[in-house]
């Protein structure tokens, strides 16, 4: 991960002033299990405290003196002992490595105490609150995805009143829904299951699909775009189911245009901005002619 992905990815889950007032609702059982499974990113660990400063912290200070000897005796003191330089000084050298040790840990100390990401993830969940974004959808269009990754080949999923880690078919429904504010707003469900390479899946059953109703609202973590569940409510939105399987080119696009992660205001969550609607006018188009 690239420094400048790393900080988008902490600025994403850390509250955002550029983020407008939103109505709060208490949580539902399914978001404050989200919200905990999404705080233990961002706990307090030891482990990332001391790991570095006592694997590292005991060898650099004595690597930094030698090659500062080496450098003073090419420049200047070609004739120099470093033998007796070197035994001289082990004494200091110990000393001024227990003491960087010292500070490096203090210092990942104090950084990961005052860290605001951690310390916000630390009471948000118990807090019980979010933040609830309204849409109401008008129609839709059913899309197909199948992108497996092997490197993150599991999935969260709510079952039995608790989230579960299951196999990741790689296979995703994407709608996308036109709203009544005259945008396209894109939703993704992802499935469990046996995966494939291929660019076409398996599509879950039809009872496992998911049907929009017409109104929706997104509930986020406090101050953040961090989408922590849907609720729908009202009549079932119209929807047009295709058997559509994009492509990986296309995938990618609606990827980055539907704005499900890592982005920041004022993109707002799965809303397509205007200079990417008319290519998702197009990938629509393309998945249903007649709808033209």
């Amino acid at each position: 991960m690239s420094d400048d992905t790393y900080t988008l990815y902490m600025r994403f889950q850390t509250p955002d002033p550029g983020i407008g007032p939103r109505e709060q609702a208490p949580m539902l059982a399914q978001e404050q299990a989200w919200a905990r499974e999404r705080a233990t990113m961002h706990r307090f660990s030891w482990i990332e405290v001391l790991v570095p400063p006592l694997c590292l912290g005991p060898v650099l200070p004595g690597i930094v003196f030698l090659l500062g000897l080496l450098v003073y005796q090419g420049l200047s003191a070609s004739g120099v002992d470093l033998d007796r330089i070197a035994g001289a000084s082990l004494g200091w050298l110990v000393l001024a490595t227990l003491l960087f040790m010292a500070a490096w840990i203090l210092h990942n100390f104090l950084r990961d105490k005052r860290d605001p990401t951690k310390r916000y993830w630390q009471s948000m969940p118990d807090q019980g609150v979010v933040e609830l974004e309204h849409h109401t959808l008008v129609s839709g269009i059913s899309l197909w995805s199948n992108d497996y990754d092997p490197d993150c080949n599991t999935l969260m999923q709510w079952s039995n009143d608790k989230l579960k880690c299951v196999q990741d078919s790689g296979v995703s429904q994407w709608i996308l829904a036109k709203t009544a504010a005259g945008h396209w707003l894109v939703l993704k469900e992802q499935y469990p299951g046996d995966f494939s390479y291929g660019r076409v899946g398996q599509m879950p059953a039809p009872d496992k699909l998911l049907q929009p109703q017409q109104q929706l609202a997104i509930a986020f973590a406090p101050g953040t775009n961090l989408q922590l569940g849907r609720r729908f409510d009202g009549a079932p939105m119209p929807l047009v189911d295709t058997p559509y399987w994009m492509s990986a080119d296309e995938l990618k696009r609606l990827e980055e245009a539907a704005h499900h992660w890592n982005f920041l205001p004022p993109n707002r969550y799965g809303v397509v901005n205007d200079q990417d609607a008319a290519w998702v006018q197009r990938l629509v188009s393309r998945a249903h002619p007649a709808g033209r």
